[in-house]
C-alpha cells in the first residue's frame, strides 16, 4: 500500500514536471525579437528553460499568465500557513517578505527552478507537429515530447498556447497551473492527475 501512494507520487509530479518542460524544441538560444514566429519564441523559451535559465524563460511567457499565477498562487505561499512551502519552492533562506518583494517573472522562476531543479526532469525529445490559430492573437501549437524525470520517462501530445501580446508572441499557461493552486491550498492534497501516456 506505501509502495503504491509512493510511485504513484512520483508518477504524478513527473507528470507535473514533463507538463512544465514540454514547451518547445530544441534549438540554440536566441534573443526575442517582436517579429519572431510563434514556433520560433516557444523553442527560444525551452532552450532558456534547459539551460537553467529561469529568470531569462520568464521572459518568454505572457506577462499576463505571470500575474495570474502570481495571484493564484502568491496569497497561499506567502499567507501564516506557507511558511514550509517558501523553503520548497524557493530555497532555504528566504522568508515571506522576500517574496512579497518579488516580480512576477521573478516569482515565477523562482518557483519554477526549484520545482524542476528538484525533480532533476530533462526533455530527450519533441517535435512541433503542428498548429491551430484561434482567431488573430492566439494560437495552439501540437507537440509531441518524451520527457524523463525522477527516473520515469514519459511520452505525452501537449498543446501550447501562444498569446500576441505588445512584446510579440509569448507562451501562455495552461490550466494545470490552476491544478498548482488548487493542491496549494488543500496544504498537502496529491497533485491533480495529468493525462500521459508511458511507451
Amino acid at each position: 500500500m506505501l509502495s503504491s501512494r509512493i510511485l504513484s507520487s512520483r508518477l504524478r509530479r513527473a507528470c507535473l514536471i514533463f507538463s512544465i518542460m514540454a514547451f518547445a524544441a530544441a534549438v540554440p538560444a536566441a534573443e526575442l525579437t517582436p517579429d519572431m514566429s510563434a514556433e520560433q519564441v516557444a523553442a527560444e523559451s525551452y532552450a532558456r528553460m534547459r539551460a537553467g535559465a529561469w529568470d531569462a524563460a520568464a521572459e518568454t511567457f505572457d506577462p499576463a499568465a505571470l500575474k495570474h499565477f502570481r495571484e493564484m498562487v502568491g496569497p497561499i505561499i506567502e499567507g501564516p500557513l506557507g511558511e514550509g512551502m517558501i523553503g520548497m519552492f524557493y530555497g532555504t533562506g528566504k522568508t515571506a517578505d522576500d517574496i512579497r518583494k518579488m516580480n512576477d517573472m521573478a516569482f515565477f522562476a523562482g518557483f519554477m527552478r526549484n520545482v524542476v531543479g528538484d525533480a532533476g526532469a530533462r526533455l530527450e525529445a519533441q517535435e512541433i507537429l503542428g498548429s491551430v490559430p484561434e482567431g488573430a492573437d492566439r494560437l495552439h501549437l501540437v507537440t509531441r515530447a518524451s520527457v524523463e524525470a525522477m527516473d520515469i520517462r514519459i511520452t505525452q501530445m501537449e498543446v501550447v498556447t501562444m498569446n500576441r501580446t505588445s512584446q510579440g508572441w509569448r507562451l501562455a499557461l495552461s490550466g494545470k497551473f490552476d491544478g498548482i493552486a488548487q493542491a496549494l491550498r488543500k496544504a498537502g492534497d496529491p497533485l491533480p492527475e495529468l493525462p500521459v501516456t508511458v511507451p
